[in-house]
């Protein structure tokens, strides 16, 4: 049954939006039917995704911090050129930032979608759940735009060692 559970969160979270109105009646029926299980289902990603928010945003600050800005400042005390890594310096900061507000405004929803009562309001229940699948998108979208900016960062620092 909790397998059951899983596959039918696992479906909604991938399959494209459908509005409140195009919901079937069997829809309705499983999610009313399975919403403790759901409910529960939902509060172990949300705590799996604390722990991953947590982990990224340590993670994008010690690249900042310890690795791209000083570079850069390394390099502009030299007299270096570095226009490209300070252009990669300012869009990785501000997809840090980015990424940081998008993760919470998603959190917020899940914990909307969370306290929707699933048993008697299930369509709005899955109303909710579509909007925050987008917003998860969203994040995971930022984190991947992130990574490449960190990889971009990386191509730099090649370049400019093969000139040195």
């Amino acid at each position: 049954m909790k397998k059951t559970v899983a596959v039918f969160i696992s479906m909604l979270l991938t399959f494209a939006p459908i509005s409140v109105q195009a919901i079937s009646e069997s829809k309705k029926e499983t999610i009313s039917k399975n919403c403790s299980t759901i409910v529960e289902n939902l509060k172990e990603l949300q705590r799996e995704d604390s722990k991953t928010r947590v982990y990224l945003g340590r993670y994008y600050e010690v690249l900042q911090s310890r690795f791209i800005t000083p570079l850069n400042v390394r390099l502009s005390e030299n007299t270096l050129s570095n226009d490209s890594f300070v252009k990669n310096q300012n869009d990785f900061s501000k997809g840090r930032n980015n990424f940081m507000i998008d993760f919470i405004e998603y959190q917020k929803e899940l914990e909307r979608l969370i306290s929707t009562d699933c048993k008697n309001r299930p369509a709005e229940f899955y109303d909710i759940l579509v909007k925050t699948r987008e917003l998860r998108k969203i994040v995971e979208s930022d984190a991947k735009y992130i990574k490449g900016l960190a990889n971009e960062h990386l191509e730099l620092v090649k370049k400019i060692g093969e000139k040195l």
